[in-house]
C-alpha cells in the first residue's frame, strides 16, 4: 500500500494525511475491487464522482464538514465528512489535496469556504472531469474509532483512493474516502 501512496499521491497529500488521520499506510489492506463487499463495491468501484454516487444510495442531498483544513504546497487539502442533509448521518470519511490552480476564482472561493463538497461543485459549474479509483483497501473499523471517536459500525470498513482530472490530464484532486462499515440506504 505505502508504494501505491507514494507513486499516485502528491507528498503534499500524504504528510497531510499522516498529520489529521494518524494512521500508518500499513493499516490499510489493499484489495482489489471485485473482492469489495457489497453495498461498498457499488458505492467505491464505479469512475463517478461520491457525491452524487452517496446522494442517490441514500435518497439525500449531502452536506460537507471540514474537520481541518490547511495549505500545502499548492494544494489545499481538507478533513471531512459527508452528511446526509435529512439526517445527518455520516455516509463518508475523507481526506482531500485538491489542485486550486485548476479552478477559476469564483470556484476556488466556494471551495474555501467549505459550503459544499467537491463533486457538487463539478457537478453545479458543469465542469468535465474524470474519475480514476488509484485502489481500493479495507481499514480495521476500531482503527478510526479510536482516532476520530466516531462510531462506523462493523469490524471493517472499506474505502479508495481516487483521483479527479480534467478531460485532458489536468488532476483536479486527489481524494481518500471510506465509507461507514454499514451504509444503509
Amino acid at each position: 500500500m505505502e508504494r501505491v501512496i507514494a507513486k499516485e499521491l502528491p507528498e503534499a497529500f500524504w504528510q497531510f494525511m499522516r498529520i489529521v488521520w494518524r494512521m500508518p499506510a500499513f493499516a490499510l489492506r489493499q484489495l482489489p475491487g471485485i473482492e469489495l463487499p457489497e453495498p461498498a463495491r457499488r458505492l467505491l468501484a464505479h469512475s463517478n464522482d461520491m457525491t452524487s454516487t452517496l446522494a442517490e444510495f441514500h435518497g439525500s442531498e449531502l452536506r460537507l464538514e471540514v474537520l481541518q483544513q490547511r495549505w500545502l504546497d499548492d494544494l489545499y487539502l481538507r478533513e471531512v465528512f459527508l452528511r446526509t442533509r435529512d439526517s445527518n448521518r455520516i455516509v463518508e470519511y475523507g481526506v482531500i489535496a485538491i489542485a486550486l490552480e485548476q479552478f477559476t476564482p469564483v470556484q476556488q472561493a466556494v471551495i474555501k469556504t467549505g459550503a459544499m463538497p467537491l463533486g457538487g461543485l463539478l457537478r453545479q459549474h458543469q465542469i468535465p472531469f474524470e474519475s480514476a479509483p488509484i485502489c481500493y483497501f479495507s481499514i480495521e473499523t476500531h482503527l478510526l474509532e479510536e482516532t476520530h471517536r466516531i462510531a462506523l459500525g462493523r469490524p471493517e470498513c472499506f474505502g479508495r483512493f481516487n483521483q479527479l482530472a480534467k478531460p485532458t490530464g489536468e488532476p483536479l484532486a486527489w481524494i481518500m474516502e471510506i465509507l461507514p462499515a454499514n451504509p444503509e440506504s
